[in-house]
């Protein structure tokens, strides 16, 4: 996905930083410093897909008069010369919507405000992550006043004004995403700022990717990795948390579903335990309904009747019936005593069940809450042992946060005294190398051939004495490539031993080359011409070896060139090779490969007609001429 990288920094003279040497840099172009003198060649530089100058006229400013213009408008030894933004584009966007986008916040945000702005679009480099597509701008710190430079404008270095220009960089890069149909977006807010509880990390830079890669150990790149792994462990913890929240909740959801269940049931249970009683025993309220007599039976005697069975019933002396006892009533009267009971008792049977289910339904629920209670209290324990554990890791992680502080100002401490012993190495390794280049310049062929030649001429012998010449002058030669071989072996700095044996590689191309064009007149002389083999053959090889060291001096200079204080120190290793086809298990092909080539081969076409400069061959036969009258009188 896109990623969000707005790094903004000053380019200042008193950190020996030259503006002219930055637009060079950006832009993999050769600028010429009028102010210091030098030359700033990155013509070589690949990756440089496309650089543009904008102003608020729309005009074409060549970039060596701008920038050389803006070192001549500064005349204090601290002064702030450019201001210098790194944006890292989004990798999903081709080169035309990305320059489309660089262009309208640079107008926008910069341009309209007065500012100059020079910026450059480079390609991910050979080893680095191919979606690192990134764009340099350099600013102008001065408003533009008629054709030169007006005040500074104080208000572009406050902080304010560089939050909005953050802001504004993640709203442009996010209607772009939006228009072209694509879901990432960048945000330009903090992680504290987003509400995202997850350290940030620190911006490895060039330097600690080109450690790593050599398999040292950067302290940034190791710093990022602690904190991913702390950030890591966080995320787990609160991963659990949340799964632990979840499954109690789920659990007190099915608990409660099972308590309803169970209650629903229980009222089920007493409502059918009521119908049945109801269905039994009328309801207290309404009285109940009247049975009828059961028929009583009739009242046989003991033994036999007294009287005949034909016979009537005994009278009294009224002529009336005589009445019967009234055992009837009270037997009807017992029986229904007796159903009474019976009812009763069954009453209280019912009764005493129907108590013992909701005692029974009771003590269920009193155990289904019990247990609820008992998972709540160890989801609770659990949970304060959590945040307990938490707490505790927190606490672990804000003593690594302030032991990093105080590594990081260790490191920086120690990295001050470092830069400090390179300086002062660096400086008396300059003046080691200037009194090494006084000491042991290169010697003219040709002094020491005089000095040979005053050391043994006797006009008397001319011959001898020219032989006796040579042979002292091979044996100085001898002498003094012995010295080299022992300075050589006594250096321990690569650079300086470089520069020694440029120098006696230098001294025996030149000795040759003298001695070529001797043996050549010495030929002509006794042949008596001019094309003889021998003498083409001499003067052939003499050439060779003037070209030859020619090319040694060259070398020699771009090596002083390169170890000359004050250059600047920042190099960013870019080199794009197309890599058009996937190694198993290797990373995606770069999308801007064909821009890459294409670049590489206008490179190599500028080198091919710089090799064939007719101005520089005719120079080189203008030197080889001179050298050639200069052995003919001696």
């Amino acid at each position: 996905m896109a990623q969000y990288h707005f790094a903004a920094t000053l380019v200042c003279r008193s950190k020996g930083q030259s503006a002219v040497a930055a637009a060079a840099y950006r832009a993999g172009v050769r600028l010429e410093d009028e102010r210091l003198g030098k030359t700033f060649d990155y013509t070589r530089r690949r990756g440089v897909l496309h650089t543009e100058v904008c102003t608020a006229a729309n005009d074409q400013r060549d970039r060596g008069q701008l920038w050389n213009a803006v070192e001549k408008s500064e005349k204090r030894k601290d002064s702030q010369l450019a201001r210098s933004i790194d944006i890292a584009l989004p990798h999903e966007l081709t080169l035309g919507l990305n320059l489309e986008l660089v262009r309208g916040f640079v107008r926008e945000k910069f341009v309209t405000q007065g500012m100059i702005a020079d910026f450059a679009i480079h390609a991910p480099g050979r080893k680095g992550d191919i979606r690192n597509v990134h764009v340099h701008i350099l600013l102008t710190t001065r408003e533009i006043a008629g054709q030169g430079f007006g005040p500074k404008v104080r208000a572009w270095n406050g902080k304010t004004e560089l939050l909005e220009w953050r802001k504004a960089w993640a709203d442009h890069a996010n209607r772009i995403l939006e228009r072209e149909g694509f879901e990432e977006r960048i945000d330009h807010r903090s992680l504290s700022d987003q509400g995202i509880d997850r350290e940030p990390t620190t911006h490895v830079g060039p330097v600690g990717k080109e450690m790593e890669e050599r398999g040292d150990v950067s302290d940034r790149a190791q710093k990022n990795r602690d904190i991913k792994s702390t950030n890591d462990n966080i995320e787990l913890l609160e991963k659990e948390l949340a799964e632990s929240e979840q499954r109690l909740a789920e659990l007190k959801q099915q608990q409660a579903a099972e308590r309803m269940g169970q209650i629903q049931k229980t009222i089920r249970a007493a409502d059918a335990v009521w119908k049945k009683a109801e269905e039994r025993w009328p309801s207290p309220d309404r009285p109940p309904e009247p049975q009828p007599p059961a028929p009583v039976p009739p009242l046989q005697p003991q033994g036999p009747s007294p009287y005949p069975e034909t016979s009537a019933p005994p009278v009294s002396a009224g002529g009336k019936a005589v009445s019967m006892p009234d055992d009837l009533s009270k037997a009807q009267k017992q029986e229904a005593d007796r159903q009474k009971q019976a009812q009763d008792d069954l009453l209280a049977r019912e009764q005493k069940a129907l108590d013992d289910e909701k005692n029974r339904l009771q003590q269920l629920r009193d155990a289904d809450n019990k247990r609820v209670e008992d998972l709540a209290k160890q989801n609770a324990d659990r949970l304060a042992a959590l945040a307990e554990e938490m707490r505790q890791l927190h606490l672990r992680l804000d003593a690594q946060k302030e032991l990093l502080a105080r590594l990081d100002a260790h490191r920086a401490e120690q990295e001050r005294i470092a830069a400090d012993t390179r300086r002062k190495e660096e400086i008396e390794r300059q003046a080691r190398l200037e009194a090494l280049a006084r000491a042991s310049s290169i010697r003219e062929a040709g002094l020491r051939y005089g000095e040979a030649l005053r050391q043994n001429y006797d006009i008397r012998d001319p011959y001898a004495s020219l032989a006796k010449t040579a042979i002292a002058e091979h044996a100085a030669f001898r002498r003094d490539r012995e010295a080299y071989d022992q300075q050589i072996a006594k250096t321990a700095d690569p650079q300086e031993r470089q520069a020694l044996d440029l120098r006696k590689r230098i001294e025996g191309a030149e000795y040759l080359a003298m001695t070529g064009d001797r043996i050549a007149q010495q030929s002509v002389i006794i042949t008596g011409r001019r094309d003889s083999d021998e003498a083409v053959k001499f003067r052939k090889r003499a050439t060779d070896y003037r070209i030859e060291a020619q090319d040694l001096r060259q070398q020699l200079r771009e090596l002083q060139l390169e170890n000359a204080p004050g250059k600047d120190l920042e190099r960013e290793r870019s080199e794009l090779q197309p890599q058009n086809v996937r190694r198993p298990g290797g990373p995606p092909p770069n999308q801007y490969d064909p821009l890459i080539k294409k670049v590489d081969d206008e490179a190599k076409a500028r080198e091919l007609a710089a090799g064939k400069d007719p101005e520089r061959k005719q120079q080189q036969e203008k030197e080889l001429e001179r050298q050639r009258e200069r052995g003919r009188e001696r």
